[in-house]
């Protein structure tokens, strides 16, 4: 049996083409909600028309959003899974198998421990990326190192994440895939209809929401500085997460936005794809969402010291590194170039169900 094993949004947005694939072929699989992004999963269900989850980790209908409350819930979890094998055993991971986790979130971690305390393999999706800096992020650096350690096969979705593997010397159950399944995303997402506005003149797309830089009120202020000097140039659209906004609030920083950045809440994944596809420029902490403007080929500041990520890099995106200098230069040569055909790009999830097939985790009907 495959069961996948997810919880905040990123995830499910990467995942949920997997499902698709799976659903597509009239294959079975068990859909385990960790419950970190309760809320927000639930509308992408919606999206990507998948099922509810078989199980649900967490009564709580809401997102986790602070740092207390996501240990709080790790913990909570990972104890009732030692404590309590019938449930983790007939309850969370009947029939055996193997288990899909994406990234380097707790989900990541809670669902790798939890699956290996069960006697399943692990799959890790999106394997050997790397910052080679364990406190930036933190703790996604950490999580990943792990993961990656523990876990059974590696899907590394690019030359550089297979390097990476080697270097770590897990070369040996590392499996080269052609893409990340964020491309599959973008292109269920494209045919959608929607209900929101498109600006008809030039603008740009904003998001910050990594800990790292919204719980710093000198780095968050630089993000802040950055968005009204872009809003000098053309609208700006700031979809704000809820930390995000909790965040601005604290530092007194929601008034000083220009008047012409317009805050936008949250939004569906096809609605804010359809977004992307149509912005000038994009300004994002977003790991995705910098694998997603490379696709696009959308240009892309990066608003992070570092990334784990190479997708754009030196072609579409530039990484900001809380550098003025870069900003400038990045906001005065960027230029906007024609969208990326998706049809011709790859389909990263179809290989990775025919892997599992090949692999005999998965018999076909």
């Amino acid at each position: 049996m495959i069961h996948f094993f997810i919880g905040t949004k990123a995830q499910f947005i990467k995942i949920a083409p997997i499902m698709v694939e799976m659903n597509n072929r009239g294959l079975s699989y068990r859909y385990i909600d960790s419950g970190q992004h309760a809320d927000l999963t639930q509308s992408l269900r919606k999206t990507f028309s998948i099922r509810e989850p078989d199980i649900s980790l967490s009564r709580s209908a809401g997102s986790i959003v602070s740092i207390t409350e996501a240990l709080k819930w790790y913990l909570g979890c990972r104890l009732k899974s030692i404590t309590d094998h019938i449930w983790l055993e007939k309850d969370v991971f009947p029939d055996g198998g193997i288990c899909i986790i994406h990234g380097d979130t707790l989900s990541t971690l809670l669902g790798m421990d939890m699956a290996i305390n069960a006697g399943l393999s692990v799959a890790h999706v999106e394997a050997g990326l790397r910052s080679f800096n364990i406190f930036n992020p933190f703790p996604e650096e950490l999580i990943r190192i792990r993961c990656m350690k523990k876990s059974d096969i590696l899907f590394a979705p690019s030359d550089e994440a297979m390097s990476n593997l080697r270097q770590m010397r897990l070369a040996d159950k590392a499996i080269r895939i052609e893409g990340n399944t964020v491309v599959d995303a973008l292109r269920l997402a494209a045919g959608r209809p929607i209900s929101i506005n498109i600006p008809e003149k030039p603008f740009a797309l904003a998001t910050c929401h990594r800990l790292e830089t919204i719980a710093s009120k000198d780095r968050f202020a630089k993000v802040v500085a950055l968005l009204n000097r872009m809003s000098k140039d053309m609208t700006v659209l700031f979809v704000i997460h809820q930390p995000t906004l909790k965040y601005l609030e604290r530092f007194g920083l929601l008034a000083s936005l220009n008047r012409n950045i317009e805050k936008v809440s949250m939004l569906d994944y096809d609605e804010f794809s359809s977004l992307e596809r149509a912005a000038s420029v994009i300004l994002t902490d977003g790991g995705s969402i910098q694998e997603e403007c490379f696709y696009l080929n959308k240009p892309c500041l990066i608003l992070r010291k570092t990334t784990e990520r190479s997708d754009g890099l030196g072609r579409n995106a530039v990484l900001w590194n809380f550098d003025n200098s870069v900003a400038e230069s990045f906001l005065n040569k960027h230029s906007v170039a024609p969208s990326a055909d998706l049809d011709d790009l790859p389909h990263p999830s179809v290989e990775i169900v025919d892997t599992l097939i090949r692999l005999k985790y998965i018999q076909p009907s």
